[in-house]
């Protein structure tokens, strides 16, 4: 317990006494109790403060309140209100906070300096961001780091209250929350340049906010995928929150350390390095273990360790932290579905991969299965829920249930048209991706014809999207699936003696050969003729129908011919 707070019990019955000298030193004495002093002083609960704050609050009220106050005692309770403002942040009373900063910048005559208004302003800033309204704590965050910028610095009484670093890191965390990623990094960078100019007698007055500044730094960089600059605060912000001040306030630092461990885990799987990665999330996931109070930093941290073990392909590993990551967001997902519902999906989606990587197809569906009911369940994110359909198909596959493979593939297809009508060049690739699915899913059930026809489909959405990156890839991987679906309903046909149908599939086999160079195309294109001549060579019902179909002699020999016009030569057929 600090001096002058052991003096408050005197200090009251003083005011009691003698209200002239002793109610200014009372206020002065609780006011200065309920602002932190030295950053390596732990400061009192918020609560406590609180009380201290509000006491000087009501102890200056009735002077400044008279008919003909004088001016200090109007001075004196805005800035008790402004101090009152300040401490009702860490306390979680956000609402209460910006009704008293309401209140002390409506003093009647008061005269607030530029820092003391700037105080007021800050502590509205953060009780809006903190309160869930980022939004609207735009305008005050500011308005307060200008008038810090313009202003002198804060008297001596008035520096624990706040200065343009904690203005710029408040500002930086409101450009976060909102998605203003860049704006937010550029803040951090100019508040994290202007701790490194200060002297280390006044850098202690900012450990807490060096560390905070340095890992939500990384935070953003990593956001933005500037990795390599992420990467170049690790031994700065590994001194700022493994160094002095971790002995002094080991529970703000430790949720810091784990946070920075995670990015730049991040950050070195990213780069090519999993290896040091690993190292690091492994780190982070034993820090957070002691955040019981915490349990999101323990799950970013294991959702990183996962990420970093599927890259080192540990995936017994990897099975294991995933299982304890769907167990900790059904949990929290209990308390906030709308912020942990997403994340439990897609957790379970991983571990759906996992299951089937090593063979255990049942597993893997009823994990995709339970992802689908909690994404149907949110009834937001129809691209996610589109995407673990499209998976679950691909699962149900595996498993061998064909008929609720085409079930889950269809639903994905018609979710994923939808949202294409509004965005194609997003959604229009999905959509040619996930009908791939469907018809994969529609051959496994037998049904050939339908099978190519979602195939031709898929190709028709992708030449209409030629030009937007990544749109060749997928054609070629539709093209040749195509041409399998189609030799596979050649063999089909003439299994079940339709000889016309076999044809019109090879026609279609031979003119997709006229759209695309690919060779593997070709390739199947020569196999799936010769295999349908040869396939009963004393019965040629197949030649003769091509010859009455098409009016050509059947084809003996398909190649693609390559020279020197290049891409786009015709292929030829003999």
């Amino acid at each position: 317990m600090g001096p002058v707070r052991m003096l408050l019990p005197l200090l009251r019955a003083t005011a009691r006494l003698a209200p002239g000298p002793g109610v200014p030193l009372l206020g002065a004495a609780l006011l200065h109790c309920a602002v932190p002093g030295w950053a390596l002083l732990h400061p009192p609960p918020p609560a406590r403060r609180s009380a201290w704050a509000q006491e000087a609050v009501a102890l200056y009220r009735p002077e400044a309140e008279q008919t003909r106050p004088e001016q200090r005692h109007l001075d004196a309770l805005s800035r008790a209100l402004v101090v009152h403002a300040h401490t009702l942040v860490p306390a979680e009373r956000y609402a209460e906070a910006g009704t008293v900063v309401d209140a002390a910048l409506s003093v009647p005559g008061a005269r607030m300096s530029p820092a003391l208004t700037a105080c007021a302003l800050h502590a509205r800033a953060q009780a809006l961001v903190f309160g869930g309204r980022a939004e609207e704590a735009q305008e005050p965050a500011r308005e307060c780091v200008r008038l810090y910028r313009g202003s002198p610095p804060p008297a001596r009484r008035d520096r624990s209250l706040g200065a343009l670093p904690v203005a710029l890191r408040t500002q930086g965390l409101a450009f976060a929350v909102v998605g203003r990623t860049a704006e937010s990094v550029a803040v951090y960078l100019e508040c994290a340049a202007l701790l490194r100019a200060v002297s280390v007698r006044q850098l202690s007055r900012f450990l807490r906010l060096w560390a905070q500044v340095l890992v939500e730094l990384s935070g953003g960089l990593r956001a933005l995928g500037r990795y390599e600059e992420a990467l170049a605060l690790e031994p700065e912000a590994k001194d700022a929150v493994y160094g002095m001040i971790a002995r002094f306030y080991p529970e703000l630092v430790l949720p810091l350390r784990v946070r920075l461990l995670t990015n730049l885990a991040y950050c070195h799987s990213v780069t090519g390095s999993p290896a040091a990665a690993r190292t690091l999330a492994e780190e982070a996931v034993s820090e957070a273990r002691e955040l019981a109070d915490q349990p999101e930093l323990l799950a970013e941290a294991l959702r990183c360790l996962a990420l970093v073990l599927d890259e080192l392909a540990a995936y017994e590993e990897q099975l294991t932290t995933l299982t304890e990551l769907a167990g900790l967001y059904t949990r929290l997902a209990a308390d906030r579905p709308e912020a942990f519902e997403p994340l439990l999906a897609d957790t379970l989606d991983d571990l759906a991969r996992c299951h089937r990587r090593g063979g255990d197809h049942l597993k893997a569906v009823a994990d995709t299965e339970r992802a689908v009911a909690v994404y149907r369940r949110v009834g937001r994110h129809e691209d996610q829920l589109a995407r673990i359909l499209a998976n679950l198909s691909i699962r149900q596959q595996s498993a061998d249930d064909a008929g609720s493979a085409v079930s889950s593939a269809r639903e994905a297809v018609a979710l994923t048209r939808r949202l294409a009508e509004s965005d194609s060049e997003t959604h229009g690739p999905l959509t040619a991706r996930r009908l791939r699915v469907l018809a994969q899913a529609l051959g496994l059930a037998g049904d050939h014809t339908a099978a190519v026809a979602h195939y031709e489909e898929a190709e028709a959405v992708l030449r209409e999207l030629i030009g937007i990156p990544g749109v060749d890839a997928e054609l070629a991987v539709t093209l040749s699936a195509l041409a399998v679906a189609l030799d596979t309903e050649v063999q089909d046909r003439l299994a079940a003696g339709r000889p016309d149908g076999a044809v019109a599939a090879l026609r279609s086999l031979f003119d997709l050969t006229r759209r695309t160079d690919a060779r593997d195309v070709h390739a199947r294109c020569v196999i799936a003729f010769a295999q349908a001549r040869a396939e009963r060579p004393d019965d040629i019902d197949v030649v003769r129908a091509w010859e009455r179909v098409v009016g050509e002699p059947y084809p003996t020999f398909v190649y693609r011919r390559t020279d020197t016009r290049g891409r786009g030569a015709k292929p030829a057929a003999r």
